[in-house]
């Protein structure tokens, strides 16, 4: 190989919306992916966005609560995502597809890259999971071949060091907001605040759409692999791990986090 020139990786980087709030929690509404040599920038990408047909009727945007006297459940409210999603698809019926039809759409696409993977794996993945359980009565995940990835563990256990809490504490009281989770309480670490630090875009903000939050997505494992490919595969290609926030809440150090994690 010329030394000159990259080893492709092909990846597809996935985002889900889901119910939550209720007993549809976790069932995906929404999918979308985007697919590419994640090494070459230049390259063109194939992006695909579904809305799945069977979890938009108006029941699935209803929130519920147990009643703790009756142990019943009991409705809340309406889902206030609801009116924009069905807008959306109501105008882009092309989009609107069975589960069982965009679950092979995926699984072709996924055998052609070399690895899957999203923000948080292991949430997406389990909506998966629970999605396809809910309609076909087992899950579907582990019947790929492609090896998974986690941008999150990826972030949060080698971006995410002494430079980064060097970066915060130069903040001014305004900008450092943007870097908070949504308590307020802690540095926030999810894919909208990593996307701010990476792009220095302190206001950025998803969209929360599925096909939008892919694509921001995608371009966090660019920057990823740009500087942390042979690590990348070696230690978190196949091998995704949950991130606890207590990890980014005490300000381990870079290496504290890969003995952790093994990646010494």
């Amino acid at each position: 190989m010329n030394p000159k020139l990259k080893e492709r990786f092909t990846a597809l980087v996935l985002d889900t919306e889901t119910h939550f709030k209720s007993e549809h929690n976790q069932l995906v509404y929404h999918i979308g992916w985007v697919k590419g040599d994640v090494r070459s920038p230049t390259q063109p990408r194939e992006k695909r966005e579904y809305f799945v047909k069977e979890f938009l009727p108006l029941n699935y945007w209803k929130h519920s609560y147990i009643d703790k006297t009756t142990k019943k459940r009991k409705f809340w409210k309406m889902d206030s995502r609801g009116d924009e999603v069905l807008r959306c698809a109501f105008d882009n019926p092309k989009l609107v597809k069975s589960w069982d039809y965009i679950m092979r759409k995926f699984k072709l696409d996924a055998s052609q890259c070399h690895g899957i993977g999203s923000y948080n794996w292991a949430f997406d993945s389990k909506a998966i999971d629970t999605t396809n359980r809910k309609l076909n009565h087992s899950g579907i995940i582990g019947t790929f071949d492609t090896p998974p990835f986690c941008l999150l563990d990826m972030y949060a256990n080698v971006i995410i060091n002494k430079d980064y809490f060097n970066f915060i504490n130069k903040l001014d009281n305004t900008e450092v907001q943007n870097y908070l989770s949504k308590s307020g309480k802690n540095l926030g670490y999810s894919a909208e605040i990593m996307a701010r630090y990476m792009m220095q875009h302190h206001e950025y903000v998803e969209s929360h759409t599925a096909l939008d939050d892919a694509l921001v997505e995608f371009e966090l494992a660019e920057y990823f692999l740009e500087k942390h490919y042979p690590l990348f595969k070696d230690k978190f290609l196949g091998n995704p791990r949950f991130i606890s926030w207590t990890k980014i809440r005490d300000k381990l150090t870079a290496k504290e986090k890969a003995e952790q994690r093994k990646l010494l």
